[in-house]
């Protein structure tokens, strides 16, 4: 695994290295100590975890996030300095870090739980994005028709069968139809009830609707539904 060590400081360098080699033997750490040596590392191939400092000569901490996210979105990135703030954390947290500590003395031996951890979240997260890809692809065979609307009622996605059966070729053409029928039938977490819902050129189509509501990480609540037209029953 390719892992960045990023400090102009060859001390802590070494001592990094050291703890991360004693815990993780086959780790590939590659040290970058100036500009170019991040340059040439983000134009190679995929980086599996960064470590940084804050404060370098030649950036800061939160710069090389954002470039590292920016080449690897899915990359998890440590913060290990002695120069930063409470604020520096937070925002840095806030633009995708993983984990961030305090560079001292007693908190070197630390730094192996956080790489860690870090490496297990985003296995966790690659694991999940894998199984969402598996979900999206069946609903996208199933004549089921299945959507996700916001809290206002507005349908934010919708798989082919759920666009066949309210006539439209794409989630643009919903935005005339007044859907909060549909969407509140599948709001009250009920079984399936049938309502009236229109359609795209007119005229309406009974469809059979259960639902719920789910709540994502970031703590926007959508409601989820699953539809189908009731002479299919």
């Amino acid at each position: 695994m390719r892992v960045l060590l990023i400090d102009d400081n060859p001390d802590d360098r070494v001592l990094i290295r050291r703890e991360l080699t004693r815990h993780f033997p086959d780790l590939e750490v590659e040290e970058i100590r100036a500009e170019l040596d991040l340059r040439r590392a983000l134009q190679g191939g995929a980086v599996d975890l960064v470590i940084t400092d804050f404060e370098l000569r030649w950036t800061n901490g939160i710069e090389v996030l954002q470039r590292i996210k920016g080449r690897f979105p899915e990359c998890p990135v440590v913060m290990f300095t002695g120069t930063g703030t409470q604020e520096i954390a937070v925002a840095a947290m806030k633009a995708g870090l993983d984990d961030y500590l305090i560079k001292a003395a007693a908190h070197y031996v630390r730094l192996p739980v956080a790489v860690e951890g870090a490496f297990g979240r985003s296995a966790a997260r690659a694991r999940a994005r894998q199984r969402q890809r598996r979900f999206d692809d069946m609903l996208g065979t199933l004549g089921v028709g299945v959507f996700r609307a916001d809290a206002e009622g507005r349908i934010r996605e919708a798989n082919g069968a759920m666009l066949s059966a309210l006539g439209a070729a794409s989630l643009d053409d919903l935005a005339a139809l007044d859907l909060g029928t549909l969407v509140n039938a599948a709001r009250d977490a009920k079984p399936a009830s049938a309502v009236f819902v229109p359609r795209v050129g007119g005229g309406r189509i009974e469809l059979r609707v259960s639902g719920g509501v789910v709540e994502e990480a970031d703590g926007t609540r959508l409601v989820e539904g699953v539809a189908r037209p009731t002479l299919e029953r």
